[in-house]
């Protein structure tokens, strides 16, 4: 008996042996296959350290860089390549000064490149910046609540700034920096020699200009990256503005976003402008059922847009009946990267709104713009040290982009389809405000200024007090049925 025990466990042994040898070849392998991948990927992505375009290929009449659009992408891009010793055409096809339909507010990111570049300087100087404290949002069962941000933040969230005052700045300053800011050039096609590395520009006049990087920046509709294959659909969001002369209002806030819910993901919104003048826009959200905006379709704007000013309980309130309103204008809004193949390509890079680098949720674009702008910059210039401009080293255009602000689109365009089809999420944040005050009302306004990606919300000390919030709010609205809903439906809403 004893010497089978001592055979079997010789064989045991043995087979112990054998398969150490087998795990082991086992694990080599797999190891050496995953060592392989890392660096076949790492060659794959890795930046050329030499090209073919070094500078000093450069004819005298081209530039290192020729953009098209003179509005903030564009602007910032151009200064920030001027500043690293590039040279740069920056085409812009109207004369300054020149307005842009927006929602004027300029969030954290884009006031931190506007101080660097000496802009806000500027603008605060000449009055022409009005920096947010008291604001808020009225949630869509008309919950709400206006605090104060700054004192808590230790700096305002945002300021609002004027179009047609912010790009002026921001453009002449890129032209002071070296930049040759052509006016009036309406760019109407583009074409790239492969041999030589240059795009030649042409404008409706037949001007010409070449660079050895085209850079889009002409804005949502964007007729260039269209036209050269890389922009594939009509942008599908879409806001107004209407400015209201200061003294004429009823409105003591400096910023509140309205969410009712016959709009949702959309709002409308008033910001509070240098010597008492406002903003009042109303930004529809490409969601739910394609060619919608949650109910609403974009031909829905000017109906909402006006019967917010007359019949809407907070908003017309907040204008009151003598308010002076100028007639609404409109743009259209490219949000999220909707409709592009790609922000890159050999000697191509497309930025700001023509590369769909809008917020997918509040469609903010002024400061995705401007970061876009500076990695555009940054990316041209590395690209311009080593001579290597193929869509391998563009591509870190798009690497910077994303870490940047891209990485929490997905979040933003979720959310928007989480508060469309859940409206109660909102009025849960601001019955929280209600209780908690301005310390609920400043991680808000720091997630709606980029100040923390959206991604914030899911951070424990931020998701938990807001689920508890949300099933209170469901079991109030739900099953005890406390809560009146105070957002009185419009004529037309409540016909339906």
């Amino acid at each position: 008996m004893a010497a089978q025990i001592e055979k079997a466990l010789e064989k045991a042994e043995k087979y112990v042996q054998e398969n150490k040898q087998t795990v082991a070849i086992a694990a080599g392998a797999t190891t050496a296959a995953l060592l392989a991948a890392y660096a076949y990927r790492r060659a794959k992505n890795a930046v050329p350290a030499r090209g073919p375009f070094p500078v000093d290929t450069l004819p005298a009449d081209a530039y290192d860089a020729v953009i098209v659009g003179a509005g903030p992408s564009g602007s910032v891009c151009a200064y920030y390549m001027t500043r690293g010793g590039a040279k740069v055409a920056l085409l812009e096809k109207e004369t300054f000064p020149r307005d842009k339909y927006c929602g004027d507010a300029v969030c954290t990111p884009a006031i931190r490149i506007l101080e660097d570049m000496g802009v806000l300087q500027e603008l605060v100087a000449n009055n022409e910046a009005h920096f947010a404290d008291a604001g808020g949002f009225v949630s869509p069962n008309g919950t709400s609540y206006i605090g104060v941000s700054k004192q808590k933040l230790g700096q305002a969230a945002c300021c609002a700034v004027k179009r047609i005052n912010l790009d002026i700045r921001v453009a002449k300053n890129a032209a002071r920096a070296g930049a040759d800011l052509k006016e009036k050039f309406e760019v109407t096609g583009a074409t790239f020699d492969k041999a030589t590395g240059l795009w030649t520009v042409t404008s409706a006049t037949g001007e010409t200009v070449r660079g050895r990087v085209l850079v889009c920046a002409d804005g949502a509709t964007s007729r260039l990256a269209t036209k050269l294959g890389y922009c594939t659909e009509a942008p599908k969001g879409i806001c107004s503005r209407a400015f209201v002369e200061g003294g004429s209002h009823n409105t003591n806030y400096d910023g509140v976003c309205f969410y009712p819910k016959w709009s949702l993901p959309g709002y409308a919104a008033i910001f509070r402008h240098p010597n008492d003048e406002l903003n009042f826009c109303y930004y529809l959200i490409p969601c739910g059922k394609d060619g919608y905006c949650g109910d609403v379709k974009e031909s829905d704007l000017a109906r909402l847009h006006n019967d917010a000013i007359k019949y809407d309980p907070f908003i017309s309130k907040s204008l009151g009946p003598n308010a002076k309103i100028e007639r609404m204008r409109v743009a259209s809004l490219r949000l999220g990267g909707q409709g592009l193949k790609t922000t890159f390509d050999d000697h191509l890079i497309i930025v700001g709104d023509a590369a769909g680098h809008i917020d997918p949720y509040t469609g903010e674009g002024i400061h995705t713009a401007m970061m876009g702008g500076k990695a555009a910059a940054e990316t041209i210039l590395a690209m311009r040290a080593t001579g290597d401009f193929s869509a391998r080293s563009t591509k870190q255009f798009e690497t910077k982009w994303r870490a940047l602000y891209g990485h929490d689109f997905w979040m933003s365009k979720a959310f928007a389809e989480i508060v469309y089809r859940c409206p109660l999420l909102l009025d849960a944040v601001a019955s929280e405000m209600q209780r908690k005050g301005d310390a609920m009302m400043s991680k808000w306004a720091e997630i709606m200024t980029n100040m923390q990606p959206k991604t914030y919300f899911l951070r424990p000390h931020v998701a938990l007090p807001l689920g508890i919030a949300i099933v209170r709010e469901f079991f109030e609205q739900k099953v005890l049925g406390s809560k009146k809903d105070n957002y009185q439906m419009l004529p037309q809403e409540a016909a339906k």
